[in-house]
């Protein structure tokens, strides 16, 4: 087994444990889960990191340019947003949220098969990395939104009903729920916009077009209108709320199908990655 697999499977093992945490601090007041959840979410992220280190040590390349690898890097960016999130604003609650996702896609990373042979030298450019990165820095932006949609609908469905018990007492602000959405969006948004560009400009270096109809190509622009619509309505309709929580979701889900189903159920260029 090469190292950087073992790291792996160890930061998998840890997160699902932490998520376990997690879990206990959702149903139970009890004030150790905060600490025992983000302790053992630090340590899984850790080892993580060095997973991420090594395997970049070890292959000469950013262990982002295959599928297995991009999930792998939403996952850890994903934890680092949440921490971030908890330095600042300590609501150990949104890893209730973000761990469930972060597991997911390590699973999913573990399980998938692998498309093609290590990248070859030209894919190994820097437009490339550029293109990848900042489109994996938007997607995992997007998911945070998605997260704090599905918080803000089920808060708003206690409130509406008059059963602010709970865990829900727990729960932010619909006000602090909608700024995360939002911000996350945007942010989101413009980091996609960015790797849709730059996309554009490798595909015209290497394939001499700046548009070449290839799926991913398709359903990246698809899902890209989708949010486009979502940013106007909220920018200049003044969307706030379930609307947008709602929509964030919707969009989430065809994120995904371009990030994860065009690999496996269409043809073209992009299934290296």
């Amino acid at each position: 087994m090469v190292m950087y697999t073992f790291f792996y499977q160890l930061a998998l093992l840890g997160y699902s444990i932490s998520l376990v945490f997690f879990f206990l601090l959702l149903f139970s007041p009890k004030s150790i889960f905060p600490r025992l959840a983000t302790n053992s979410l630090l340590a899984s992220f850790s080892i993580h990191t060095t997973a991420l280190i090594t395997q970049w040590i070890v292959t000469s390349h950013f262990p982002f340019l295959g599928i297995k690898g991009s999930l792998s890097f939403v996952a850890w960016f994903l934890v680092l947003i949440y921490f971030c999130l908890y330095y600042r604003f300590r609501m150990p609650i949104l890893g209730t949220f973000f761990v469930p996702l972060v597991v997911a896609l390590m699973l999913i990373g573990r399980v998938v098969p692998k498309l093609t042979n290590p990248p070859k030298p030209l894919f190994k450019a820097f437009w490339l990395y550029f293109h990848i990165s900042t489109s994996l820095l938007g997607d995992t932006l997007l998911a945070v939104a998605f997260c704090a949609g599905i918080m803000y609908l089920l808060q708003e469905r206690q409130i509406k009903q008059k059963k602010l018990r709970g865990i829900y007492v727990r729960f932010p602000s619909l006000f602090f729920l909608d700024t995360l959405n939002y911000h996350a969006l945007v942010v989101g948004f413009v980091l996609l916009t960015i790797g849709l560009l730059s996309g554009a400009f490798y595909a015209q270096w290497v394939k001499g077009r700046f548009w070449n109809w290839d799926p991913k190509e398709i359903w990246s622009l698809i899902t890209w209108l989708v949010y486009a619509i979502l940013i106007h309505q909220r920018l200049m309709l003044g969307w706030r709320g379930r609307q947008a929580a709602w929509f964030s979701i919707i969009g989430f889900c065809f994120l995904l199908f371009t990030f994860l189903g065009v690999n496996y159920f269409f043809q073209g260029y992009h299934r290296f990655g």
